[in-house]
């Protein structure tokens, strides 16, 4: 099983993790730049997403799904 996901992973991980931050900002770094990143740091993704899904495409947020599983600490 992988040890990020959507699904369990929050944001403030994300920020704080170097290679998911890296791949954030590879990927979207628009994201980086959202007024409710802060306050959303104890969301998951999964509930963070309906916040910033106009911000990203399907086909990004598939990809970047699949990457971030594939990281490893």
């Amino acid at each position: 099983m992988a040890k990020y996901t959507f699904e369990t992973t929050t944001v403030g991980e994300m920020v704080d993790n170097p290679k998911i931050r890296a791949l954030v900002e590879e990927m979207s770094p628009d994201l980086l730049e959202h007024p409710l990143l802060e306050a959303g740091r104890d969301f998951t993704v999964e509930d963070a997403f309906p916040y910033f899904a106009d911000m990203v495409t399907d086909e990004a947020v598939e990809l970047f799904k699949k990457k971030l599983e594939e990281i490893e600490d």
